[in-house]
């Protein structure tokens, strides 16, 4: 049976204890309202309105509004990171995993729209968000430095300006400025980016998942 996607989390905590439960459904509120409203926007109040929950829980779980921001967007990249890593257990090509995993991150994050709003309007106000995503891509990007494929020098801002670039893939394809070419196009700019052979790029970013 498919989980609507609004109760994910919550899905995930059904045979946790009643702590976890609530929190997991605070979350799965959140999501929703940050999508709804917008992320400065949405209130603890509507938050709670939408878990069905009472102020006070939500203070037993967490100290403020910016505290469960960055717990919702942490806990998206991380389900995000997890269905990738899954994705691409096998592929070692430092090429092959930075074009999929653009391309998985972008199809992932914007079929579940609560989950790609969250991400989008966190990524530019949460820095642990930023560095986060940025460890992520930053082992490939070396790997591909170390395969030879990549000519480039792996440092902070290389991997901040390839991560932010994912993430305004993912804006245009939620907004539908672009539509589902959105992870493609990011990805053969990023390898282009990264020294990649226009060909090869344009091969491995298009290429059927």
């Amino acid at each position: 049976m498919t989980v609507p996607q609004s109760s994910l989390f919550a899905a995930k905590a059904k045979h946790l204890g009643k702590s976890a439960r609530s929190r997991a459904r605070l979350i799965d509120a959140a999501l929703a309202v940050f999508a709804r409203e917008g992320l400065e926007a949405a209130s603890v109040n509507e938050i709670t309105r939408e878990a069905e929950m009472a102020n006070g829980t939500f203070y037993l779980h967490f100290k403020d509004k910016d505290e469960l921001t960055s717990v919702v967007a942490l806990s998206v990249a991380a389900e995000i990171v997890h269905e990738m890593d899954e994705a691409m257990a096998d592929i070692d090509d430092a090429i092959e995993r930075v074009s999929l995993g653009t391309r998985q991150f972008i199809h992932i994050a914007s079929e579940r729209l609560n989950w790609g709003w969250a991400f989008c309007q966190a990524f530019w106000v949460l820095p642990e968000l930023r560095k986060e995503a940025g460890q992520y891509l930053r082992r490939d990007l070396e790997r591909g430095v170390a395969q030879g494929v990549f000519s480039i020098r792996v440092d902070d801002f290389l991997v901040e300006m390839v991560s932010s670039l994912v993430n305004v893939a993912l804006f245009a394809r939620m907004n539908g400025t672009a539509g589902a070419e959105a992870g493609s196009k990011a990805a053969e700019m990023q390898l282009r980016m990264l020294g990649v052979d226009p060909d090869r790029a344009k091969q491995a970013a298009w290429r059927a998942s």
